[in-house]
């Protein structure tokens, strides 16, 4: 397995971009929870940070689909650029509005630029693996070796960023997620050589998915909506949690730990091909995760607290695996960008109703009440599993051959989302 791995990092210029994408993505586990924590402390409220994040996510969600069609039609490095240019003064605005105590529907308005325009760096990578590999199975190594890293962001981003805000100073998490994203964008951005390049005006006009006329991919896209409520709860809940119990840092590694226990399951869950039965675990992988979405509000203390959320982290690679498996293989392959796109926009919606519902219910109840905002998420997703059952499973397969159903389809992964988390 590890060779496998080795021929995919020595394609030429592989190595290279995949450590520029690796920097670059590191911000979008820090974001969320910088932008929270610097908020709270100028504010004292939870409920206003968690709204400011939902600013950034909302903002996320109106661009996603048009960047994406950018990005294929004017090639990457262009596009990236403008992207970064375009983040920075969100972020800085969003700090100097913040900082000075400026009107608040400012904030929202830097927020939704932060977000809108967050450079996709991720995605970026993905399209270079397409085009420099032919072989399906170094493909599927490097689109696993895609979602590793992922995970490793989400280890590493929301510890650096709580520590840096709690020990150096509240905004420093932010900062910080500015400089990396600078440096990651602009050397992916300077790699011509792997770069897919610009698409002519007349190439490659696909057409487009109609999501909301098939009645599997609406109830594909309602799963990931009320995935990414759960999402957004349990960003702000463990910052709060955190917090409550003099424990600063403590949120990054319960957030970390929520990774940890994603990444280790994805490979386990990956391991066996799903073949015709793509939906059906996708259904069983959501209904792993509306159970276990209630688990941290069974903690009574925060050393029960730290297995629970493993557990419950590890419910979410495979429900994430599962939707991109199931839109892969019901849009047709022309259409699919556009499709993940959709998963995307769908998936940060999610978030930015999440974010701030939990945070105004701990403002008012205290911290371990926005665990149970969480679990309500895992009803819905539940709820909504269950409502699309019949036409996920009665759907065909779209014509086109369908990559691997392991961590190597995730296409829109957790590091896709500039809230807090494909």
């Amino acid at each position: 397995m590890a060779s496998v791995y080795r021929r995919a990092l020595t394609t030429q210029g592989a190595t290279r971009f995949v450590l520029a994408a690796f920097v670059g993505r590191i911000p979008i586990s820090m974001l969320g929870i910088g932008t929270i924590l610097y908020i709270q402390h100028e504010t004292g409220s939870y409920g206003v940070g968690g709204t400011v994040v939902a600013a950034a996510t909302l903002g996320e969600a109106l661009s996603a689909a048009r960047i994406g069609r950018a990005l294929d039609r004017f090639g990457q490095a262009r596009v990236l650029v403008l992207c970064l240019l375009g983040h920075l003064v969100g972020l800085v605005g969003l700090l100097v509005t913040v900082g000075t105590g400026a009107p608040r529907p400012l904030w929202y308005v830097f927020a939704a630029v932060m977000g809108g325009v967050f450079p996709p760096t991720g995605s970026c990578s993905r399209a270079r693996w397409s085009v420099c590999l032919t072989d399906g199975d170094l493909l599927g190594a490097a689109f696993s070796l895609e979602a590793a890293v992922d995970e490793v962001i989400f280890i590493t981003g929301p510890v650096l960023a709580t520590v840096l805000a709690t020990a150096v100073a509240p905004a420093a998490g932010l900062v910080a997620a500015g400089i990396l994203l600078t440096a990651g964008t602009l050397a992916l951005a300077a790699q011509l050589g792997t770069d897919p390049g610009p698409r002519p005006a007349t190439a490659g006009r696909a057409p487009r998915p109609r999501v909301f006329r098939d009645p599997a991919l609406r109830a594909l896209l309602l799963v990931l909506l009320a995935i990414g409520v759960s999402f957004g709860a349990t960003d702000v809940t463990t910052v709060a949690f955190g917090r409550q119990h003099g424990l600063g840092a403590f949120s990054g590694v319960l957030l970390a730990l929520f990774a940890l226990g994603s990444a280790t399951s994805g490979l386990f869950w990956g391991a066996r091909p799903a073949g015709a039965a793509f939906a059906r675990r996708f259904l069983i992988a959501c209904g792993f995760m509306a159970f276990a979405l209630w688990l941290p509000l069974a903690a009574p203390n925060v050393a029960l607290l730290v297995p629970l959320v493993v557990i419950t982290g590890a419910t979410v690679a495979p429900s994430m695996v599962g939707a991109n498996t199931v839109m892969e293989r019901l849009v047709p392959p022309a259409a699919r960008t556009e499709g993940f796109a959709w998963l995307q926009v769908a998936l940060v919606t999610g978030i930015s109703a999440g974010a701030p519902a939990a945070g105004a219910t701990i403002d008012r109840f205290g911290a371990r009440s926005g665990w149970a905002v969480a679990a309500c998420a895992g009803v819905l997703v539940g709820l909504a599993a269950l409502g699309g059952r019949r036409a996920l499973l009665g759907a065909p397969a779209a014509d086109g051959p369908a990559r691997p159903a392991g961590p190597e389809a995730v296409a829109v992964s957790r590091s896709e989302m500039s809230g807090e988390r494909a």
